[in-house]
C-alpha cells in the first residue's frame, strides 16, 4: 500500500524558517560553520522535528575544524536546565523538565523545547542564532539541506560556499545513497470512489474541513445529534450554505424514541434552513419504514491520529472497493481532514454527489 508523507501548511512558515519536509527526505543534512563544511557526525548534524531545524549545542560550542561559534553550553547540577551563554552576557535556558525556556533580556524562543538523541542536546537552531547574533540561513541543494550559521569571520556567500564545498557534498551525498537500503517499487495507490459523510456537534468548528471539501469540489452529508440541532444552529446554516446535505444522529434507548428524536430533529432543521431532512446514520429499520435514508459508514475516521494514519485507513478500507461511504469525524480537527482529502483528491479517487435518491 503506497504510504505518502501528506505536508501541512503551517502559519508559521510566514514568520520563521522551517525546514521543507521533501529537501529533508533529499540526501544527508550539512552543516556551514562560516566557510567550513562540518563533518558530519552526531556532534554536528542538525536535525529536523515538527518542521524546526534542531542543532547539537556541541556544533556551537567546540572548536570544530577550526571553526568556534563563541555559545558555550552546561548543565546545571540537578540535570534540569541547558544553559546557552557568549562572553559578552547573554544567556539562554532551556528548562528540560517541562520543556520551557526563557532568553535574558529577550523573549522565549520558538520552539522552546530542547530535543535529546543518543546523548546528545539539540536546540531550535533559529532561535540561538538569532539571540546570540548569528547569521543563519538554509539553503536546499541538490546533495540535500544545507543549513549554515555564521559570524563575522565568515566570507563567502551561500552560494560561494556551496560551490566550494560542491566535492565533498557530492562525495557525502553518494555515500548517503549507498548506505540506503533497497527497497521495491511502492505500488501506486487503489482508486476508488467515495460518499462522504461529517459527523458534527455543538462546539465544533468545521469551517477548515468545508474549505477542504470546497477545495476539491465534494459535498458530504453533514450529521447532528438530533437532540441537539437547537444548538448546532450556527454548523447547521454553514454546512447549508456550503451546498451540503443534512442529517441526524437518532437518540433514544428504543427504535421508537430513535424516531420520534428524528422526527423533532427534523422538524428544527426545516425552522433553520428550510431544508427537510431524509438522512439518518444507523440501521433502524423504524426509521427506513418511515421514509428516512439510513446511512451507514463503511469506513469510520477516527477523532484523533495523525494526517498519514489517517489517510492510511481510508486507503487500506478503499482497496478492492469500488463505492465506498465514509464518515469523517469533525473532532479530528479540520486542517487535518482537508489534507487527507486533497491527498486522496491528488490520488485520483473521486468524490460522489450524495443524493436523497441514491448513495
Amino acid at each position: 500500500m503506497k504510504k505518502k508523507l501528506i505536508a501541512l501548511a503551517c502559519a508559521l512558515a510566514l514568520i520563521l524558517p522551517l525546514l521543507p519536509g521533501s529537501a529533508a527526505a533529499s540526501g544527508p543534512f550539512f552543516l556551514g560553520l562560516n566557510d567550513t563544511l562540518a563533518p558530519q557526525s552526531s556532534q554536528t548534524t542538525p536535525i529536523q522535528s515538527g518542521g524546526w531545524v534542531y542543532i547539537p549545542v556541541t556544533a556551537l560550542g567546540t572548536r570544530i575544524a577550526g571553526v568556534h561559534m563563541g555559545v558555550y553550553n552546561g548543565i546545571t547540577e540537578n540535570n534540569e536546565t541547558l544553559i546557552l551563554y557568549n562572553l559578552s552576557g547573554k544567556e539562554m535556558l532551556f528548562h528540560l523538565t517541562d520543556g520551557t525556556a526563557t532568553a535574558e533580556g529577550a523573549n522565549p524562543p520558538i520552539p522552546s523545547r530542547v530535543i535529546r538523541r543518543n546523548g546528545n542536546y539539540y536546540v531550535p537552531a533559529y532561535a540561538v542564532c538569532q539571540y546570540f547574533g548569528l547569521g543563519y540561513s538554509f539553503q536546499s541543494t541538490e546533495y540535500g539541506p544545507l543549513l549554515r550559521i555564521k559570524n563575522s569571520k565568515a566570507m563567502l556567500g551561500d552560494a560561494q560556499f556551496i560551490d566550494s564545498n560542491a566535492a565533498m557534498m557530492e562525495s557525502r551525498y553518494n555515500a548517503y545513497l549507498a548506505s540506503l537500503p533497497k527497497t521495491e517499487p511502492e505500488k501506486p495507490a487503489p482508486k476508488f470512489s467515495m460518499y462522504l459523510g461529517v459527523r458534527g456537534s455543538a462546539g465544533t468548528d468545521l469551517t477548515a474541513l468545508f474549505n477542504g471539501l470546497a477545495n476539491i469540489r465534494a459535498s458530504a452529508v453533514v450529521f447532528f445529534p438530533s437532540e441537539s440541532v437547537a444548538n448546532c444552529a450556527d454548523q447547521i446554516r454553514q454546512a447549508a450554505g456550503r451546498g451540503h446535505r443534512m442529517g441526524l444522529v437518532p437518540s433514544g434507548d428504543t427504535p421508537e424514541a430513535r424516531l420520534k428524536s428524528v422526527q423533532q430533529g427534523a422538524d428544527l432543521v426545516e425552522k433553520i434552513i428550510r431544508q427537510e431532512v431524509w438522512f439518518v446514520l444507523g440501521n433502524d429499520q423504524i426509521l427506513a419504514d418511515a421514509g428516512y435514508l439510513c446511512w451507514s459508514a463503511g469506513h469510520s475516521v477516527a477523532a484523533s491520529g495523525t494526517t498519514t494514519q489517517l489517510y492510511d485507513g481510508i486507503v487500506s478500507y478503499g482497496e478492492n472497493r469500488k463505492n465506498v461511504r465514509i464518515l469523517l469525524d469533525g473532532r479530528a480537527g479540520g486542517a487535518n481532514l482537508a489534507a487527507v482529502l486533497r491527498q486522496l483528491a491528488q490520488d485520483g479517487d473521486t468524490f460522489l454527489v450524495p443524493r436523497e435518491t441514491r448513495y
